[in-house]
């Protein structure tokens, strides 16, 4: 044989880190451990190093279980993972051991980690951000605490026969069927006059009885913590609180009770979705197009499709309970997913506050008035039987300013931010910088003159107190707690979502500025629109007792009868219906790509060579014509929009059929993974579903 024969043949074996790509062969590991293989999933962000690792377990932790926490070695790093299975064999011919044990608790179950996989393939992420909003990070005190726990005292359920059901179109059917022991799926369009916590207690009641567990999010803790102690108090069983403000120690501590099946029922905010509750038969979401539920992290996803994700894999009955319209759960209940649960009419009509449009007064002098003389009808008429509600879209005194002159918005001098008044009397300052500008002079046409574009809370109560005079004013902003008044007479003055509860109700309500909640490039600025409205008629008494809700604003006819009728179910279906013919989310899938404009070439060069190797014809326009802007395909249906500049990124859309979402979301996740592991594309976000 001679010296160079041999030289250039490839080993039988590879090692995992390298870079060539080999056949395997499968060995088995000679070890006194039974199963000494395990198969670990890292906690690294790289979309390349997505997928298992073997290493081998020391006799000293013979006994750890899958879905533990472990140390082990990548590289030349020292990272966390988890151990997802564990083998007799390897395709390796060397393995490393498991440097530690963080915890000998299998934290991650099978159902979580299945969770993990779906939403990682659905938002084109790595598993492992999923994971890791999935388990906390352990607090060994919290767990020695936990396991010296005595156990519960058997609960004693309280039954309940769903007569509130009966109010809505379907829902003596759908109680009928929960009842039965399936689990079908509803949106519940609510009524004015009904809260989530009288409908949930005969379904959780339902799902206890059959020993099956639940899950619902709402959007904020104060909100979960009421929910929590009235639900535990209808259903008579302890139910578990999952919050984000809570103490690592305190979260840590419920999540092992939840996990270990101490308690069944879990209440929470946007973390709560991923809580391992033993053999789930119910998740529900209160309010869902509230911001709160929007995940700021990779995966970005939002808390309803991870419930509904859950439903799917568990058999359970996924619930939304709204007062305003949602076009994704319209998306599910028009791909057979769920239906709608609305209220009869008979039962919501006289239940509901008059509600009406400043703009149908046609007596009045001027129509575009801030205040019309309907606003001080209403109030006028509201104060004589009770407290009454004014909401404003800002807090605030006048959060912005635009030139008198040119009406362009007043812009700082030092960073372009844009100029505010925060109190009265006192001189602009500058919303970004706090930059006070004492000689204003505009940017664009030189003028010193500035106007008001948008009143304040503060401001509007101060206006207000000059109109009615001696009458009691509170003013509730951004940021407060949310207050508990009683009925008497008081005007209350609010931004949405944070106006105090009054026992009874308010007596009249008046939304001003509404034409500024639908003066938004945002996709969902009429959703967001009917939603802030049909809110706050939540809190106006009915109309059988003069409950009044007046709203100001350039707002069209249809969503003033959207709110006149209820019919939140049927203005949903129209809007889908209008989206599906542009091609707009959820009836089409939107993928951003957002980074350095050479990242986003380099990725699209990939995605197109990736998709050729799956057998897509990638012949088309040039990568770089792609860049002209409009619409086209980057390859077979599948289309890139843009790119448009953004802060000194660059950011671009990929648009695809929902009916080919896990096709072509393989083929963008593929891609980001090539491009990782050739160091191309860097900076580059991808967000699937992003807030358009």
């Amino acid at each position: 044989m001679s010296e160079s024969e041999g030289l250039f043949d490839l080993p039988d074996y590879g090692y995992q880190e390298e870079l060539l790509s080999l056949s395997p062969v499968a060995r088995d590991i000679d070890s006194d451990v039974a199963l000494p293989v395990a198969r670990v999933l890292p906690d690294m962000p790289q979309p390349h190093m997505d997928r298992l690792f073997d290493y081998e377990i020391p006799a000293k932790m013979a006994d750890v279980e899958v879905g533990a926490r472990v140390v082990v070695d990548i590289g030349s790093r020292r990272v966390d993972g988890f151990v997802v299975e564990r083998a007799q064999s390897t395709n390796y011919h060397k393995l490393r051991p498991i440097r530690r044990v963080v915890s000998r608790i299998g934290v991650l179950t099978p159902e979580v980690l299945e969770l993990c996989r779906h939403v990682a393939r659905r938002q084109a992420s790595p598993v492992s951000s999923a994971i890791r909003l999935a388990v906390p990070q352990r607090h060994a005190r919290a767990e020695k605490e936990f396991l010296e726990l005595p156990p519960l005292a058997p609960a004693a359920l309280i039954s309940h026969d769903g007569a509130e059901w009966d109010r809505y179109i379907g829902g003596s059917q759908f109680t009928a069927e929960f009842r039965a022991g399936q689990r079908p799926s509803g949106i519940v369009n609510l009524r004015a006059r009904d809260r989530a916590h009288h409908l949930l207690p005969f379904l959780l009641a339902a799902v206890r009885q059959a020993d099956q567990g639940a899950i619902v999010v709402v959007p904020t803790p104060a909100m979960a913590r009421t929910l929590a102690a009235t639900l535990s108090e209808r259903v008579g069983e302890h139910v578990a609180l999952m919050v984000s403000e809570d103490d690592h120690a305190t979260r840590y501590q419920t999540f092992l009770g939840v996990l270990a099946g101490r308690t069944r029922i879990v209440v929470g905010t946007r973390s709560a979705v991923w809580a391992p509750v033993k053999d789930l038969g119910l998740v529900a979401i209160v309010d869902d197009h509230h911001s709160a539920f929007a995940e700021p992290r990779s995966p970005y996803i939002h808390a309803r499709e991870v419930l509904a994700v859950r439903a799917s894999q568990s058999g359970a009955s996924f619930m939304a309970f709204n007062y305003g319209p949602s076009a994704e759960l319209g998306q599910m209940v028009a791909q057979g997913r769920a239906r709608w649960i609305t209220p009869a009419v008979s039962e919501h009509r006289d239940g509901v506050a008059q509600i009406l449009s400043a703009n149908d007064f046609r007596t009045e002098g001027v129509d575009l008035a801030r205040m019309p003389s309907s606003v001080f009808q209403v109030t006028s008429a509201g104060l004589d039987r009770g407290p009454v509600l004014f909401i404003v879209p800002r807090a605030g005194y006048i959060p912005l300013l635009a030139c008198q002159n040119c009406r362009e918005i007043a812009e700082c001098p030092q960073c372009a931010g844009t100029l505010a008044i925060p109190q009265p009397d006192s001189p602009p300052v500058c919303t970004r910088c706090s930059f006070v500008v004492r000689n204003f002079r505009c940017l664009n046409c030189g003028g010193a003159r500035i106007r008001a574009v948008r009143i304040g809370s503060q401001r509007t109560a101060q206006e207000i107190g000059r109109a009615f005079k001696g009458e009691s004013i509170h003013v509730a902003g951004v940021g407060e707690a949310r207050s508990t008044l009683d009925g008497s007479r008081r005007i209350v003055v609010s931004t949405p979502g944070v106006a105090p509860i009054v026992d009874g109700g308010y007596a009249a309500g008046i939304v001003l500025d509404a034409g500024y909640m639908l003066r938004s490039s945002r996709l969902e600025s009429e959703v967001q629109f009917l939603r802030t409205i049909a809110h706050t008629a939540a809190h106006i008494r009915a109309r059988s007792v003069g409950g009044t809700l007046l709203v100001v604003g350039d707002v069209s006819n249809e969503l003033i009868s959207a709110l006149h009728t209820w019919d939140m179910a049927g203005w949903t279906d129209n809007l889908l219906r209008e989206r599906s013919e542009i091609g707009l989310p959820p009836t089409s899938v939107w993928v951003e790509l957002k980074g350095p404009e050479h990242s986003l070439r380099d990725y699209l060069g990939m995605l197109r060579s990736v998709a050729h190797e799956r057998g897509y014809d990638a012949e088309g326009v040039p990568v770089d014509a792609l860049f002209a802007g409009g619409a086209q395909d980057v390859i077979p249906g599948m289309a890139v929009l843009g790119p448009n500049p953004a802060g000194g990124e660059m950011v671009a859309y990929l648009r695809y059929s929902e009916a080919e979402r896990a096709e072509k979301t393989d083929v963008v996740y593929a891609a980001h993974r090539a491009a990782s592991a050739h160091r191309l594309s860097p900076g580059l976000r991808i967000v699937v579903d992003p807030q358009l």
